[in-house]
């Protein structure tokens, strides 16, 4: 009897605590409400579309997030002037072959429309539905992809062995990508195909040889990983197949051994102001020679582990080097020497001493991925418990935070705003028991916490403040209608 008291008291007390808190959407709408008025303001008055560009091929996909991200919010509907004028313009570049782009990124695109169309309901909307399914499919990786004509070299058949089953890319790099694949599920998810099709069956081999769990990964580079969270893709290209790309660098698992120094080094800009870069090579052996130049270092220099950081998977920015010594003070200054140019310095050093330095080198898992990670296995109906949906969340609760994407910095931000918005969302709780460094534990309202730090990016027009250029993020439009899908799912 008291056990139940208990939890009918328990339960009492968040219903009391979620009536008293700020509603999501209430606190979101003037947000909302100014994103769409500078939307509205950007839409060329030619063509209908967004972010149309002068000459080249066009992207109906930029056109396709704003419309999605309208059509979310209450009282817009398909009889908008603005809004018929953009669908007519992405109908527009619909093709023989089923899918809607226009020359370039044809998975990118279709999929992205398809999840604008699925919401649109009117006769032309519903028409492209079916041909643009049939056409992505016809990309995904697998035995059934497509063989001819001009874009037989998107894709391949291969067998369920092969590293490339089952995933969708961009064509151009010849090997798939989980953040391909996770526009392609959400756009299957939208537009309400069935979880049993073959297409999700072989998506989620895929994303297995993307998640970082090595109970469940059969890829080398995830042996013996706990992380739970997923990288970008499990080749590098297609000549390198099974080598997998992390943007998130490297991180150091399994630790073991004695007592040692890590160092935390982050290169200063060039002169030239822009980001400097070093291969994890490059910087081994120049921390290394320096070292053994260095009598009260010299012991240390022949045990040394460099894990590349944040960048394209081969160069960063920012490295992380471990060593036996057991002198932070004299690690730091070392590595800072070694890094000099032209005598100058040209790094910031960070150092301190660890129980255990050794470990497992692996991929480092990262936010915008292991969001597109955990939602696609959401939209894929795997039960909650499964092993795979249940490492994801606990990577979620371990590296919870809307400062930035973890794992890669400002890099691509609004783009991890938009897949953790649509990751949680489709969770469905609104708390996250976030599990900080210490071990303890504290509940977060992810939608008040995603609004909050929106609400900071937004300029007095509406846009949102361009923090880096990667992955077309200095494009206004592009951005601040990731954050308009963003605060639509937060606001539900």
């Amino acid at each position: 009897m008291r056990t139940l008291i208990g939890s009918m008291l328990a339960a009492l007390s968040v219903v009391s605590g979620a009536l008293g808190a700020e509603d999501p959407r209430q606190k979101a709408k003037p947000v909302i409400d100014k994103t769409i008025a500078y939307l509205r303001a950007q839409q060329d008055e030619k063509t209908g579309g967004w972010a149309v560009p002068k000459e080249g091929p066009a992207y109906p996909a930029i056109t396709a997030l704003v419309l999605n991200g309208m059509l979310m919010e209450p009282g817009v509907t398909v009889d908008d002037p603005a809004v018929k004028k953009g669908v007519a313009y992405v109908l527009k570049y619909r093709q023989a072959d089923g899918g809607i782009y226009d020359k370039i990124l044809p998975s990118y695109n279709t999929s992205i429309c398809l999840s604008m169309l699925a919401r649109v309901g009117t006769p032309e909307a519903k028409a492209a539905i079916k041909p643009a399914q049939d056409f992505l499919k016809s990309l995904q990786f697998g035995d059934e992809a497509l063989t001819e004509g001009p874009l037989a070299g998107e894709t391949a058949r291969v067998g369920k062995d092969h590293p490339f089953y089952g995933g969708v890319g961009y064509g151009r790099t010849g090997r798939p990508d989980l953040s391909n694949l996770s526009f392609f599920l959400q756009a299957m998810a939208d537009s309400g195909l069935s979880e049993k099709d073959p297409s999700i069956e072989r998506a989620l081999v895929f994303l297995k040889r993307t998640q970082m769990l090595g109970s469940v990964n059969d890829m080398p580079f995830a042996q013996g990983s706990t992380q739970g969270g997923f990288i970008y893709s499990n080749s590098s290209g297609k000549d390198n197949v099974g080598k997998g790309q992390s943007y998130g660098g490297e991180v150091a698992e399994s630790l073991s051994g004695p007592p040692g120094t890590v160092a935390m080094v982050a290169l200063s800009p060039g002169a030239d102001g822009k980001k400097r870069t070093l291969k994890p090579d490059e910087v081994k052996s120049r921390v290394q020679k320096a070292m053994e130049a260095d009598k009260a270092v010299a012991s240390a220099a022949a045990a040394i582990i460099v894990l590349v950081g944040p960048g394209n998977g081969e160069a960063s920015s920012q490295f992380e080097i471990r060593t036996s010594l057991q002198a932070a003070d004299a690690l730091a200054t070392v590595v800072a020497k070694a890094l000099e140019e032209g005598g100058k310095p040209a790094a910031v050093v960070n150092a301190k001493t660890v129980a255990a330095w050794q470990g497992v080198s692996r991929l480092r898992s990262y936010g915008s991925m292991s969001y597109a990670g955990f939602k696609s296995l959401i939209y894929a109906k795997l039960p909650r418990n499964d092993e795979r949906v249940l490492a994801a969340y606990n990577w979620i609760k371990r590296n919870y935070t809307l400062a930035e994407n973890p794992g890669v910095g400002k890099d691509g931000v609004y783009y991890y705003y938009l897949t953790f918005a649509r990751a949680m969302d489709a969770w469905g709780d609104p708390l996250v028991d976030v599990v900080k460094p210490d071990g303890s534990e504290e509940s977060r309202e992810w939608a008040t916490d995603l609004i909050d730090a929106l609400a900071k990016m937004q300029n007095a027009d509406g846009s949102f403040k361009s923090i880096d250029d990667r992955w077309m993020e200095n494009n206004p439009v592009l951005i601040s209608a990731y954050s308009l899908l963003a605060l639509e799912h937060a606001a539900k």
